[in-house]
């Protein structure tokens, strides 16, 4: 009864012996690189905000999700150079124009023109299925600062407005996973799908006392990263 375990054994062994032979093509590929890489990232994203409340009257919702757009910056390293396959980021990305539209019925309207300046540190696992082409996941936390521009436009009386500019700072997390192509010597492509919580956003108080909140602010992202590797 040894043949069930001579077959385990090989097949564990078929497995790392894979495993080493596509690490060991991945090295090779990347032998003359740093590590280090920088990537421009072109961000479209389908966004929400959730739990919606105002300090006083009764809220109605009027646009609460969205289609957003962002450019994006990273400044990463590559830690396959030391045996590890795993790759870390800085990233920084300015979200825009989210139209985030409430009014509290009889008071007045609220149009938030929503932007969002997020910083975050971010880690992938890579998984090299040959020398040009890797599968990864991950994920990462960091910082988001939420600007709500506000124009309120009174509903009594003539339809006077007034302007204001609120920023949140908020914890932010996010998971990803993707793909990424080595199309040329130290250039790749990455195409990425993630979910990001931006946290909080809120504006006010306004000229006669209200604060419009959202406690949460989530979107689903579609990244294509340009990848330079030195």
């Amino acid at each position: 009864m040894k043949v069930p375990a001579m077959v385990t054994g090989m097949a564990v062994s078929a497995v790392l012996a894979f495993s080493a032979n596509v690490y060991a093509d991945s090295a090779r590929t990347t032998s003359s690189n740093t590590g280090d890489y920088i990537s421009l990232l072109i961000i479209g994203s389908v966004a929400k905000l959730d739990d919606v409340t105002t300090s006083s009257g009764t809220l109605q919702e009027r646009n609460t999700d969205d289609t957003t757009a962002a450019p994006g910056f990273v400044v990463g390293y590559n830690w396959a150079k030391k045996g590890i396959p795993i790759r870390s980021e800085i990233e920084y990305h300015y979200r825009v124009r989210f139209d985030f539209d409430t009014r509290v019925i009889g008071t007045a309207g609220y149009g938030n023109q929503l932007s969002t300046h997020a910083l975050l540190a971010n880690a992938y696992y890579d998984y090299q299925l040959s020398d040009t082409l890797a599968l990864f996941s991950g994920g990462g936390v960091g910082w988001a600062q939420n600007v709500s521009d506000v124009t309120r436009t009174s509903l009594v009386g003539a339809a006077t407005g007034t302007d204001r500019t609120d920023e949140t700072d908020n914890f932010a997390w996010n998971l990803a996973l993707g793909a990424i192509w080595s199309f040329a010597e130290n250039w790749d492509l990455e195409l990425k799908y993630r979910y990001i919580n931006l946290g909080e956003v809120s504006s006010g108080p306004h000229i006669d006392g209200t604060i419009i909140k959202a406690d949460t602010y989530t979107a689903h992202d579609v990244i294509i990263g340009f990848m330079y590797r030195f």
